[in-house]
């Protein structure tokens, strides 16, 4: 589980944009009583020869008790020449979370020891249920335009930076993690931050990593790290086509940063693929009883307010974790809205009548994503690509569906027919809805990602089917998944 956690993203190469500060602070705060300041992050200690020692199993873990943070200092004192751009939008109401619900802030920055100034453009909150060993990922764009407490409103890749800099309480993961409650009202327990050479050495510890890729992906890539970053000859155009591919540290953090398919929405889903593989190479290669060595040895590349016994609490959830208990979740169109800053600069305003659904359904119990149980698709392969069904499978995995191999299956040409009637290797893929009721129904959603009409969809209400729905892949799939199954909204005129 530790080295799953550690196996985060470090991304993002663009410049950090300068603070911009409101001219005032808004007059409600004045009635708001200051809460605690939010407690001081540390790096983890080296464990003791002690804790390495002793076997696994002999002793109880014990973790720091860590309670839900709550909102430090946040009024402005703007500077003089400050642009107001945007209202400072009031404190979002902190959701209230199961008392085994614990949330980790996965960081992934560009720092360079040569550099004083850089981004932390991988956020993802991993929320571990201990009493179920369900665990959800939510991925926050870099792009998200936001208050950063006692700055003023910018992106939120920039508060690691302005809090290492402003020496907020907590220095820089204190301040992401208000801006974070502030703004989303997600409580965050404890973070764990790395950079590109550690995430590097994280995916090699494991033997690296095998993804599903949906979608080829053409773009720059550097040809050795022992290059200068900075000489346009370091790099080479590098095609990673579709397909199970095995990736070393080098290839998995070029494909995790990679930009130019989809924007940083579908960079944000990269990560949690890759997150995702890591979690799994991390559970097949039993790497359980390595947990307090693996600890020792990121030290050096891994920051964190986690102790070895803030670890070792999720240890027991390992042994009896799969992929189905994995759920990815994402900020995506639907709860933002793109706007142009007066400097030109794009951004992601959270939109507040959707932002809220999202988080709420995320993290409150009973409703929440952790809980809820999984529609599951049947898949079924007829294409003459038999890679199909595992990139179905990760594209339903990813969206939220429980996949389901099943056993019928064609040799291209064979005319292979199901109990349905439909000839499997047939052009078309097909989707079969074996629900009795229309409420509630993922169907649409479904279609989307999957890439199927209405005419290709075949009603067969079936109570007692053990699946939800089954897809049968044709010829004409298209591995590369929608991201959003809605509308994205449009762009609206400034605030």
């Amino acid at each position: 589980m530790f080295i799953a956690l550690l196996g985060l993203v470090a991304c993002g190469s663009l410049p950090t944009p300068t603070p911009i500060l409101p001219t005032t602070s808004p007059t409600s705060r004045s009635a708001v009583t200051a809460p605690r300041p939010a407690p001081t992050a540390i790096r983890a200690a080296t464990p003791t020869p002690e804790n390495t020692a002793t076997p696994l199993g002999t002793a109880t873990p014990t973790a720091q008790p860590v309670l839900a943070p709550t909102l430090g200092y946040y009024n402005i004192t703007p500077a003089a020449d400050a642009t107001y751009v945007t209202a400072v939008p009031t404190p979002v109401v902190p959701v209230t979370l199961d008392a085994d619900l614990v949330n980790i802030l996965l960081i992934g920055t560009d720092y360079r020891a040569a550099e004083s100034a850089y981004r932390t453009d991988t956020l993802i909150v991993v929320s571990i249920n201990k009493s179920t060993g369900l665990v959800t990922l939510l991925s926050i764009p870099r792009d998200l335009f936001v208050y950063i407490p006692t700055w003023g409103m910018s992106r939120i890749n920039k508060a690691y930076n302005d809090g290492e800099k402003s020496h907020y309480p907590g220095d820089g993961p204190g301040l992401v993690k208000q801006t974070i409650l502030y703004n989303l009202g997600i409580p965050i327990h404890y973070y764990a931050l790395v950079n590109f050479a550690g995430f590097r050495q994280i995916v090699d510890t494991v033997g690296g990593i095998e993804v599903p890729v949906n979608c080829a992906l053409t773009e720059y890539k550097i040809k050795d790290w022992a290059l200068d970053e900075s000489d346009p000859a370091s790099y080479e155009i590098y095609t990673q086509t579709v397909g199970l591919a095995h990736m070393n540290g080098d290839l998995a953090l070029w494909y995790a940063r990679a930009r130019p398919v989809g924007g940083d929405f579908f960079r944000s889903y990269r990560q949690r693929q890759v997150l995702r593989a890591i979690y799994h190479k991390a559970l097949t290669a039993n790497m359980l009883p390595q947990i307090p060595a693996l600890y020792g040895n990121f030290q050096d590349v891994v920051q964190t307010d986690m102790g070895l016994w803030d670890v070792m609490q999720f240890a027991p959830l390992a042994t009896k974790f799969s992929d189905t208990q994995l759920r990815s979740l994402y900020i995506g169109p639907n709860q933002t809205t793109p706007w142009l800053t007066p400097n030109g600069d794009e951004v992601l305003l959270p939109r507040p009548d959707t932002m809220p659904t999202l988080v709420n359904e995320t993290f409150t119990p009973p409703v929440n994503q952790l809980q809820r149980a999984l529609a599951a698709v049947e898949i079924w392969n007829g294409a003459a690509n038999t890679g199909l069904a595992a990139l179905s499978a990760e594209t339903l995995a990813n969206e939220g569906f429980l996949p389901v191999l099943g056993e019928a299956t064609a040799q291209a040409g064979t005319g292979v027919q199901t109990g349905t009637g439909v000839q499997l290797n047939a052009p078309t893929t097909t989707l079969i809805d074996f629900t009795t009721s229309a409420k509630g129904s993922p169907l649409k959603k479904l279609q989307s990602i999957l890439h199927v009409a209405d005419q290709n969809v075949i009603a067969q209400p079936d109570a007692s089917s053990p699946v939800q729905f089954r897809v049968i892949l044709g010829d004409d799939y298209n591995a590369c998944p929608r991201l959003d199954w809605l509308p994205a909204p449009e762009t609206t005129p400034a605030p």
